[in-house]
């Protein structure tokens, strides 16, 4: 097949992590044998990059024959909307149907445009029906190293517990406050643990800043299928997360999580819990996360193109437009 992703989120030099979930599943495609193209939408650099977006897929799509033309992210799927001869699949990410009462409207109307709707939770399934296939998680990339050379590589302490949180702080939805009086509430406790934030770092550096940690911690007011605790679980790293999106299903009889409320005193037992569980080699929390494998999740998105194709030629042809 053929494919254009239209999207708001995608990896650029200056943004190396921005949407690299996006990036994942074109590359697996790609490794299946198909051809994708993308139109990045800057989005966060002016409005009118969606105007933009829009003409480059009316351009793209006159000139190359698409098989499907997939828009990631509610308000990317208005530029992909102007595409031509092609079905439209919209994959719907979290904010956009969880986020302010501007996104929901605007991908609610969207999404009744799609010839096929790709949701990443349950919860989402139940605002705007969908198509429930949560984002895949590498495998081959996201794997284990050890600890102390991992640390090493980095020269992050080695006599500390070092808590990740692989998030942009500036993101308020992320709720780095609770993470860090979480941890200042262990260290009045006497314990030598530290937070770590890391973002902006390329997918292939992460499981390294995986693997050096102790825990992972997740406080966000609201997610979609977070996949930083895909990759976090792939690297067998514990994780202490709120009850948000898919988690309770992603962590569910996992040992090593634990789900905890956004009250800064339950994060900080959690926490403290986790910073005590066994690294036993076994890589239980790594083989936990095989039905999130990157193969089987683009998979699953390839059998919604396959259905959604013919469905679109025969309503091409009862309209006179020929295949």
């Amino acid at each position: 097949m053929r494919i254009l992703f239209v999207t708001n989120m995608y990896p650029t030099p200056q943004r190396p992590d921005f949407g690299a979930f996006v990036w994942q599943q074109a590359e697996q495609l790609r490794r299946f044998g198909h051809a994708v193209d993308v139109v990045n939408i800057l989005g966060f650099r002016s409005k009118l990059n969606y105007l933009k977006g829009a003409v480059a897929v009316l351009r793209k799509t006159s000139s190359t024959p698409y098989d499907i033309v997939h828009a990631h992210y509610g308000l990317s799927a208005f530029p992909a909307w102007f595409r031509l001869h092609a079905p439209l699949v919209i994959t719907l990410h979290g904010s956009d149907l969880l986020g302010s009462r501007f996104e929901r409207l605007c991908s609610s109307l969207i999404c009744r445009f799609a010839d096929a709707v790709i949701v990443v939770s349950e919860e989402m399934r139940r605002r705007v029906p969908g198509i429930v296939i949560p984002c895949g998680v590498d495998l081959d990339l996201f794997r284990p190293y050890n600890r102390n050379e991992a640390r090493a590589r980095l020269s992050w302490p080695q006599d500390k517990y070092l808590i990740l949180f692989p998030f942009d702080p500036r993101r308020h939805v992320k709720r780095y406050d609770l993470a860090k009086a979480a941890v200042d509430r262990l260290k009045a406790e006497g314990i030598g643990a530290e937070l770590v934030t890391v973002f902006g770092v390329e997918n292939r550096e992460m499981p390294w800043r995986y693997s050096a940690a102790d825990a992972m911690i997740l406080c966000s007011d609201r997610e979609g299928s977070p996949t930083s605790i895909k990759e976090a679980l792939a690297c067998d790293l514990p994780v202490v997360a709120t009850d948000v999106g898919d988690v309770r299903e992603i962590m569910s009889g996992v040992a090593g999580t634990l789900l905890c409320t956004q009250e800064v005193n339950e994060i900080a037992r959690n926490l403290r819990e986790a910073l005590n569980v066994p690294r036993s080699g076994r890589f239980e929390r790594r083989a936990a996360m095989a039905k999130y494998n990157q193969a089987l999740t683009v998979e699953k998105i390839l059998g919604v193109y396959k259905k959604v194709l013919p469905t679109f030629k025969a309503k091409r042809r009862r309209l006179g437009y020929g295949i």
